[in-house]
């Protein structure tokens, strides 16, 4: 009987000795493989970024009409709302007055609410260019 503490306590130190030895033999680098197309994505989508194509967002049209409207518009808006950006956009035959880059509708609505007090006719829009 008295060899039998002697043994738990060799098979207890023989466990630790291993399980210690075990997790002293783990490597903490990490290697990642990736699919060189995502590369080749990655590029594309900042070259379309940087031209302006993959840029998406909503803006708020105010008016559509003469260039003398347009400018005289722009000028309001730029004195009343001039938190937003206001441009004046040519598209066959109209200048149109646009106020505001949203990256999403509900932030369009909500500014559309001030504004449409100025101008009842403003609407929200995505442009299909979204060039500026």
């Amino acid at each position: 009987m008295s060899s039998l503490p002697y043994i738990k306590t060799v098979t207890t130190i023989v466990f630790v000795i291993f399980f210690s030895l075990k997790s002293i033999a783990q490597e903490g680098t990490v290697s990642i493989e990736q699919d060189e197309k995502i590369e080749r994505l990655l590029k594309e989508r900042k070259r379309l970024l940087i031209n302006g194509e993959l840029k998406t967002h909503y803006t708020i049209q105010v008016i559509s009409g003469s260039l003398t409207t347009a400018r005289e518009t722009l000028k309001k808006c730029k004195s009343k709302f001039s938190d937003f950006k206001s441009d004046v956009i040519y598209e066959t035959p109209n200048y149109k007055v646009q106020v505001g880059e949203f990256r999403n509708k509900l932030d369009a609505d909500r500014a559309l609410v001030a504004i449409s007090e100025e101008y009842g006719g403003a609407f929200v829009i995505k442009p299909k260019n979204s060039k500026r």
